[in-house]
C-alpha cells in the first residue's frame, strides 16, 4: 500500500519528468518567421493529459522558469527572460493556463459514469475540446502579446501567429490524445 508521501513524491517526480520533456521538445523548429512550427504545444497538451492540473500547471510553469533563467529550452534552442518579452512571449506565457485546462477537462472526463462506449467517448472528447480551449487561450494570448510587441495590427499578427499553425496544432491534439490514452495507463499502474 503506497503512504501519502509516496504518491505525493511520485506526483513530484512526475512533474519533473513533463517539465524535462517539454524542455526536450520545445527547442526542436522549422524555422519560420516571425514565429517557428514546434513540437512544444505537443508537449504541453501531454502535459495536461498526464498530470493532475496543478501538476501541470507547475510542470509548465517550471519550465519558463528555466527558459527565463537563461536554458535554451525555448524554440529554437533560445533562453532568457528577453525571449519572454519578445514576440513569441504571448504564447510561451500561456503554456501554464493551457496545461490546467487540459488536465482539468481530463479530470473531468474520468467523473463520466455511463456505459463503457459513452465513457470511452468522453475520454477522447472532453479533454480534446479541452485541448481547443486551451489552444484558443494560446492564440489569443499570444497574439495579442505578438501585436503590442511587435506595433502590427490585429488582422496581421492572426495572419502570422495562428492561421499558418492551425492543421499543425489540431494534428498535435490528436497525438496528444492518442499518446496519452496509451500513457495515462501506465501512468495510473504506478499511481
Amino acid at each position: 500500500m503506497t503512504t501519502s508521501k509516496q504518491l505525493i513524491t511520485k506526483k513530484l517526480v512526475l512533474t519533473g519528468m513533463f517539465t524535462a520533456i517539454i524542455s526536450v521538445l520545445s527547442p526542436f523548429t522549422i524555422p519560420t518567421q516571425p514565429i517557428p512550427f514546434s513540437l512544444s504545444l505537443l508537449a504541453i497538451f501531454l502535459t495536461g493529459m498526464l498530470l493532475e492540473p496543478k501538476y501541470a500547471f507547475f510542470s509548465t510553469l517550471a519550465y519558463i522558469l528555466l527558459g527565463a533563467f537563461g536554458l535554451p529550452v525555448f524554440a529554437g534552442f533560445k533562453g532568457g527572460i528577453h525571449v519572454l518579452f519578445g514576440m513569441t512571449g504571448g504564447f510561451i506565457m500561456a503554456y501554464p493556463i493551457m496545461a490546467f485546462i487540459t488536465a482539468l477537462s481530463y479530470q473531468l472526463s474520468k467523473k463520466v459514469k455511463s456505459s463503457s462506449f459513452t465513457r470511452n467517448l468522453s475520454r477522447i472528447a472532453i479533454p480534446a475540446f479541452g485541448m481547443l480551449v486551451s489552444l484558443f487561450m494560446c492564440y489569443l494570448i499570444g497574439t495579442l502579446w505578438f501585436s503590442y510587441v511587435s506595433g502590427s495590427t490585429i488582422a496581421y499578427s492572426l495572419s502570422v501567429c495562428v492561421f499558418p499553425f492551425i492543421a499543425f496544432d489540431l494534428l498535435k491534439i490528436a497525438l496528444a490524445i492518442s499518446f496519452g490514452l496509451v500513457l495515462r495507463k501506465v501512468i495510473d499502474r504506478i499511481s
